[in-house]
């Protein structure tokens, strides 16, 4: 039965008696009886923690140190959790269940760092150990925090190899030699490969990686002498069918690349590479419809994705067949012509004046002209001809009636295009209502003229607010040149629609520059760089073991007597840490900040972390000690806030990125938002049902919901 109130009373001060009188072993028999399973045996679990210490009874006060951090744990009080595996880990170093268990709780908070330092000091105990399978669970943990890491897939493959693993050896050699190729560090990739291929000399992803080094280093041959064993392995091995193709290609083999390529294309219809060098072949083919037709989607893409110039250039690879081709040339004047190109548009009309005069497309060849005068029109050559052209064409000789309706087109045409140039002539000013009003004038007058839409939508993408002083800055400007631009004379009216292309100075992009960060060559990735960690000084250390001691005083009792010491000793501290610790030197600020964490004191950690959090390298971890200084201090907003700033430092669906998302639920939930903490906790579930408590969390928020 539970007791009641009186009889734990009645108990509590018995035992405080045997404390005193120093009967420790009694006390601890008393302490015992007021065990009951429940939240209230935290303070009684610790205090027969502290009492087993007093007499060296080490393995039963870990005992009582572990169930407490595990009630810490499932409550979600992580930090005080930490704290206690790092008090054990202390007592008993040896303790590895708990080492690991430390790095668990660091992992799981986002503490990647510190959770990589337990890691390695429970794998170098497991290695003087021999354990070996234990040692590669630690690898492999090790591996899901930071997968770059060369040396943790070379010390797992050694060990596979002791465990009679081959299989599994060669592919983390694999993946350390993957590593050093993007990274360019092709020797030594080199070396690793020629490692696994002693294990297995026709392992197949061993010799595509070691095809793609012998390319890297110029030896094409040693390179081709590998692909028949690779496609008599695996005949369907895209990186060797690609390299087959490139070397029939260099060989004008053309038809033989043509069928590879094409097979590349059936396999992965994805793969922007193959569609590439597959148009360099229909190019030398003189089959330029063909290529135009394999590079249009691809060109699409690119402009959607704001890659212009990219576009640009994969046009470009058709126009290096050294004849006209009219859909190239008319995808490169419409690109053109949407960025403002004027002068790289002129050089692409004229091109396209010839094309359109040997094909006899009059209609085409007249819109184009009329085009030119609009935008030069001091060329008088482009308004020649344009007559010349309509008399050759028959327009001259149609009806009155018919020639009349042109002439009252064309003046509707002029009149709609010079108040697109004085639309964009206040937009540019940032005059954006005044914009508006004219374009929409425009489209009640001419509801039909698509291009009055699409300035409309752009128009809406650049509105933005401006100052008042700002405006009045800008009418005036734009008076100035509504005076010149829209004056009486009508020359000048035609002359303002020069300012609708603005002359772009560009460097001249070559074939190789085209692909070099795009799509259509794999991008090369970047490997985070060393961490390295440091010790805080001896003076700090000091003063942080003055504030364990004092908090271990609180603990047993006689918060009176020392809770003004705690107040001046941290006081006195952070005046030391001003005086003596620069504010730059952000790791020492972040190691006092988990410190302070530690201790509850929240408020002297979150200074701390706000000064670490300015340093690259220690960001992502500080915001991530911000939001659970905050979540402590039910500051909810805050902590959300720096959850957003973490985001933005991990990559989406990373260990890190789930991590964090957990935590964002958690707060969610906190606020009392169950329907966003559900949805995210269903995301993590998806990920990784196993992860944390994510299918507990799930089933209490639909039962509560």
């Amino acid at each position: 039965m539970p007791l009641s109130a009186g009889e734990r009373e009645r108990i509590e001060a018995a035992a405080e008696k045997l404390v005193k009188k120093g009967k420790f072993a009694e006390a601890i028999a008393e302490y015992q009886k007021l065990i009951s399973g429940e939240e209230q045996d935290v303070p009684v679990r610790t205090i027969l923690g502290d009492l087993y210490l007093n007499l060296d009874m080490v393995d039963k006060a870990i005992a009582e140190f572990k169930l407490i951090a595990d009630f810490y744990q499932k409550k979600g009080i992580y930090s005080k959790s930490i704290a206690l595996y790092k008090r054990i880990h202390r007592l008993n170093p040896h303790d590895l269940d708990s080492l690991e268990k430390l790095a668990e709780l660091y992992r799981a908070q986002g503490f990647i760092s510190e959770s990589k330092i337990e890691y390695e000091n429970l794998l170098k105990k497991l290695e003087e150990k021999k354990d070996k399978r234990r040692a590669i669970k630690i690898l492999a943990a090790l591996l899901e925090i930071d997968p770059g890491e060369i040396d943790y897939h070379l010390k797992l493959a050694e060990l596979y190899l002791e465990e009679k693993k081959p299989s599994l050896a060669i592919d983390e050699l694999n993946e350390a030699a993957e590593i050093l190729i993007r990274k360019h560090q092709v020797d030594q990739a080199y070396e690793i490969l020629e490692k696994a291929k002693k294990i297995d000399s026709e392992y197949v992803r061993t010799l595509t990686n070691l095809l793609e080094v012998y390319q890297l280093q110029g030896k094409k041959q040693d390179g081709l002498s590998l692909i028949p064993v690779i496609l008599a392995k695996e005949a369907e091995n895209v990186q060797a069918l690609h390299s087959l193709g490139e070397a029939r290609l260099e060989d004008g083999k053309l038809e033989e690349a043509e069928d590879i390529f094409l097979k590349i294309i059936k396999l992965r219809p994805k793969d922007v590479e193959a569609r590439v060098k597959l148009g360099k072949v229909y190019i030398q083919q003189g089959k330029l419809d063909l290529a135009f037709k394999l590079y249009e989607p691809l060109v699409e893409s690119l402009l959607q994705k704001n890659k212009q110039e990219k576009a640009i250039g994969l046009l470009g690879l058709i126009l290096t067949a050294k004849k006209p081709h009219l859909g190239t040339l008319e995808k490169l004047a419409s690109i053109y012509r949407q960025m403002n190109l004027g002068a790289l548009f002129e050089k692409v009309a004229i091109l396209l004046i010839d094309e359109y005069e040997e094909k006899r497309d009059y209609e085409k060849l007249v819109a184009l002209l009329k085009e030119l005068t609009l935008l030069f029109p001091e060329r008088e050559e482009y308004a020649d001809l344009l007559r010349r052209k309509k008399v050759e064409a028959g327009f001259e000789m149609e009806s009155e009636k018919r020639w009349a309706g042109t002439l009252e087109r064309e003046k509707t045409r002029d009149y709609i295009e010079a108040q697109l140039v004085k639309a964009d002539m206040y937009a540019e000013q940032g005059l954006y209502k005044n914009a508006r009003r004219i374009l929409e004038h425009l489209r009640f007058r001419f509801p039909e003229e698509p291009l009055i839409e699409q300035k409309l939508a752009d128009l809406k993408k650049a509105t933005a607010e401006i100052d008042e002083k700002e405006l009045a800055r800008r009418i005036e400007r734009v008076t100035e040149r509504e005076t010149v631009l829209f004056g009486r004379a009508e020359a000048s009216a035609r002359k303002g629609t020069q300012g609708r292309y603005e002359e772009v100075v560009e460097e001249k992009l070559t074939a190789a520059e085209l692909f070099a960060e795009t799509d259509i060559i794999p991008v090369i990735e970047e490997e985070l760089g060393e961490k390295f960690y440091f010790d805080l000084s001896s003076s700090v250390k000091e003063e942080l073991e003055a504030i364990q001691a004092v908090l271990d005083y609180q603990v047993k009792g006689d918060t009176a007597i020392v809770e003004k010491a705690l107040t001046d000793i941290v006081t006195e501290f952070k005046q030391i840490l001003e005086e003596k610790i620069p504010k730059e030197d952000y790791e020492t600020h972040y190691h006092l900040g988990l410190a302070f964490m530690e201790q509850e004191l929240f408020d002297e950690a979150i200074e701390e972390f706000l000064l670490s959090s300015q340093s690259e390298a220690l960001a992502l971890d500080s915001y991530i000690a911000l939001v659970l200084c905050y979540k402590a201090k039910d500051e909810t907003d805050q902590a959300l806030d720096c959850l957003q700033k973490a985001f933005k430092l991990v990559k989406e669906g990373s260990f890190q990125y789930y991590s964090l998302k957990y935590e964002e639920a958690e707060l969610q939930e906190k606020k009392g938002e169950s329907k966003k903490a559900l949805k995210i906790f269903q995301q993590i579930k998806k990920w990784n049902p196993d992860y944390r408590d994510v299918q507990e969390k799930i089933k209490q928020l639909k039962k509560a919901g």
